[in-house]
């Protein structure tokens, strides 16, 4: 099951434009079939991965985005994994950034959700 079959199911949208900005849900990392990978370097970067394409099918980019939170379970375990992931993903980009720790996640394997907001370029 991939987000927009989640976001379906769930009844959410995936990214909403509104006052020229781009808000997405919480993007998981699944992989094809739906599974959650149990080694969390593979889980973040599939995370990033599903926001990249989340942000692509907006018309963004990572240099749109202005704010991250993240959420994870077992925080701070892994923060080192999660943080060479963020920074592969974002680049030079810079947006703001807040870490929560949680009890648990949409999944009993998710170890972290990534909820994100952009420039819209409908805004331009």
């Amino acid at each position: 099951m991939d987000h927009d079959e989640l976001a379906a199911t769930y009844g959410f949208a995936n990214a909403v434009h509104a006052g020229g900005l781009v808000f997405f849900a919480g993007q998981i990392g699944m992989t094809s079939d739906g599974s959650t990978p149990t080694d969390p370097a593979e889980q973040y970067a599939l995370a990033f991965a599903t926001l990249g394409k989340a942000l692509a099918a907006e018309g963004c980019s990572t240099n749109d985005l202005v704010e991250l939170v993240s959420f994870h379970t077992h925080y701070p375990a892994h923060m080192d994994l999660f943080m060479q992931a963020k920074a592969a993903f974002l680049g030079t980009a810079l947006p703001t950034w807040t870490a929560i720790g949680a009890a648990a996640l949409g999944t009993p394997d998710t170890l972290v959700e990534i909820k994100a907001t952009a420039r819209s370029p409908r805004a331009v």
